[in-house]
């Protein structure tokens, strides 16, 4: 069916649009006059190097100072799909630096019947797009701006999915706070705006049905052996949705490198994610274990 969101609070999704507008321009202003700077000069050198070793950042909507031509192609499959589930999800994400500032990603995810328990098939679960544009504030800060959009593909079991597509639109800051620490932190205001597909609705516990606004922050720090990114989210249907719902979580994050490359970045990371949710459903807790494998990391002038 072709993809149009229903009409209702069209005000506030134009407000949303218009925002989001106005943040991309606000980059664009600011990235042409650091140009020269940019030059002469590799911008935010401590900040682009944590992010560079927790790539886990990158999917908080943070920048990634990776010079044009750079690409990084990963996959991070959960370990509870053996345990708890008839299938196993492998998704496939791609980067790729298209300018110095402006990144294209793209994420394929598909499923497998895992043999632990009943036969489900295998196939594509979805698909997301997005384009990122993001710019150097100072050597210890930065924004980004861009889009996603997400949808369901193919007919896949209805766990796998919540049916609906997704487009969210986002802008985020970050800012080197404590430099002797390596202590990032970060703010992204964004949108989910939904619309239906011809799949049925699998909305899970505290998911809205309905458009919403997200303002998460977070803080993020590496170890030698360990990487921690805590964030915490505050998400509502006031302005866009049909009904008043709020929800408040918390999400800690523990990653441990199991494989590293020549530069100390981490090839493979084993990651616990625990969340604590408070919402119209209920309180809710839980731990989800994934692995974050990178397939291949290059950038112009350093191949791996």
């Amino acid at each position: 069916m072709p993809f149009t969101f229903p009409p209702r609070c069209a005000l506030a999704r134009g407000v949303v649009f218009g925002l989001c507008g106005l943040a991309l321009g606000g980059v664009t202003r600011a990235a042409a006059d650091t140009q020269s700077a940019m030059e002469q000069t590799q911008p935010a050198v401590a900040l682009a190097n944590l992010i560079d070793r927790l790539p886990d950042l990158l999917d908080l909507g943070l920048p990634w100072f990776a010079p044009a031509g750079a690409v990084q192609i990963y996959s991070h499959p959960r370990f509870g799909d053996f345990l708890h589930e008839d299938y196993f999800r492998l998704p496939v994400d791609v980067r790729v630096k298209v300018k110095d500032n402006i990144e294209l990603n793209g994420e394929l995810g598909s499923y497998f019947t895992n043999g632990f328990h009943g036969y489900v098939g295998n196939g594509f679960y979805e698909v997301s797009l997005g384009v990122k544009r993001e710019t150097v504030l100072s050597p210890d800060a930065g924004w980004s701006a861009g889009l996603n959009f997400v949808t369901p593909v193919s007919r896949p079991p209805i766990e796998i999915t919540d049916g609906v597509r997704h487009l969210l639109p986002y802008v985020t800051l970050t800012h080197t706070l404590v430099p002797r620490w390596g202590l990032v932190g970060f703010a992204t205001f964004g949108a989910d705006l939904i619309a239906q597909t011809n799949l049925p609705e699998n909305f899970r516990k505290n998911e809205f049905h309905d458009d919403s606004l997200i303002l998460t922050l977070g803080v993020a720090r590496e170890w030698h052996r360990l990487q921690f990114i805590l964030t915490t989210f505050d998400a509502n249907t006031t302005s866009l949705g049909d009904r008043e719902k709020n929800v408040f979580g918390v999400r800690p994050s523990v990653g441990i490198p199991v494989l590293r490359r020549h530069d100390g970045t981490a090839r493979a990371t084993v990651t616990f994610e625990g969340r604590t949710i408070w919402g119209p459903d209920g309180f809710e807790t839980g731990v989800t274990t994934s692995v974050r494998v990178d397939f291949r990391y290059r950038r112009t002038h350093d191949s791996r």
